[in-house]
């Protein structure tokens, strides 16, 4: 009996020590498991707040379409600027030249077909940074050099239609697109929508569908 009762007692101490051991990994596998959670909840909530970012730029950049104090101006000009008519819209794409934008405007020639639209992927925007408009400090909480946006302005394919007269003012269709970048390096947003006006001098316009770009 003492021998069998010394057997017991041996076999005690690895079983305890075992239960120790599992015991230690399951509660190292509980604190990784919270510690995933909480990168994961920070990660989704910088994204939210990213996104949240890109949208408030919107208003920034339709402000910019109908208030930025600019003009063609003549012939020795090489400024960019919002054009009133198809004609100043053609000056435009001149002083462009080989620049898809600068200082946020651009007049893109629309792709032929939607698989050749590089510009509605994420990653394109997000290289172009030095041809957009730059978000001001005093315009987002994050600082200065986490914003941009970009302004495309394209014609209307009714108002052609109805009146194709080059000097004619007219309102365009303009593309607007906004890259935000969070406090994490992983995130961040580019967001593309597009905006109207009734007339030139339609302060407020209309947003229609938008969409967040992936790469």
């Amino acid at each position: 009996m003492k021998r069998h009762h010394a057997a017991q007692q041996g076999l005690a101490l690895p079983t305890v020590m075992v239960m120790l051991m599992l015991a230690s990994v399951g509660t190292l596998l509980a604190w990784r498991q919270l510690w995933v959670n909480e990168v994961l909840l920070k990660t989704e909530a910088d994204q939210l707040r990213t996104q949240h970012k890109a949208e408030a730029v919107l208003p920034l950049a339709v402000q910019d379409i109908v208030g930025r104090a600019s003009a063609a101006g003549d012939n020795t000009q090489t400024h960019v600027f919002f054009p009133t008519t198809l004609a100043e819209r053609e000056v435009l794409r001149q002083r462009l030249g080989s620049d898809a934008c600068r200082n946020g405007i651009c007049a893109l020639t629309p792709p032929k077909t939607e698989k050749d639209d590089l510009l509605s992927k994420a990653s394109t925007w997000k290289s172009m940074t030095a041809s957009a408009m730059p978000v001001s400090a005093s315009d987002t909480p994050y600082g200065a050099g986490t914003a941009w946006y970009w302004v495309d302005i394209q014609p209307d394919a009714v108002q052609l239609t109805t009146n194709p007269s080059a000097s004619s003012a007219r309102p365009f269709i303009y593309r607007i697109t906004v890259l935000a970048n969070g406090v994490l390096p992983s995130s961040s947003t580019v967001l593309q929508t597009l905006w109207t006006r009734t007339s030139l001098s339609d302060t407020r316009g209309k947003r229609h569908s938008w969409r967040i770009l992936q790469d």
